[in-house]
């Protein structure tokens, strides 16, 4: 996939959806695609926080000290709380189906967010939803 492939995908998550190509441009290139069977780990509670990652395809559970805590589906951004804060993983994510994904690293987020007007406040927006759904 190349990264104006990447840059369109961008553009059908939430999070992106209010930027422009040009704005998602330099973030796509900075992406990898990764595929996942089902079954497979993405991300193990306690390990170290490296990347977010975007569904492009298939979906996920998340698990919280062996309880199933969410369904993650296609758009949607996981491991975004860890790279963030830059502390281990909180919760597991395990693929649910086959999945393909986007990873962006922590260096890559952080310059987007510097970059791109809004980027900052969206994504605010969704660790808030995410954070209140896990208090409800």
């Amino acid at each position: 996939m190349t990264y104006h492939k990447h840059a369109e995908e961008l553009l059908k998550v939430s999070l992106f959806a209010g930027c422009s190509k040009r704005d998602v441009a330099g973030l796509a290139r900075a992406c990898r695609v990764e595929q996942l069977e089902a079954g497979q780990v993405l991300l193990a509670e306690g390990s170290p926080s490296s990347n977010l990652y975007i569904i492009l395809a298939g979906s996920a559970e998340v698990w919280h000290h062996g309880e199933r805590v969410a369904t993650l589906e296609r758009g949607e951004v996981v491991g975004e709380l860890g790279v963030i804060l830059g502390e281990p993983r909180r919760a597991s994510v395990k693929a649910a189906t086959p999945m393909e994904l986007m990873a962006l690293d922590q260096a890559s987020l952080q310059e987007a967010l510097n970059t791109v007007p809004g980027l900052g406040w969206k994504m605010l927006q969704t660790v808030a939803r995410r954070l209140a759904r896990y208090q409800a």
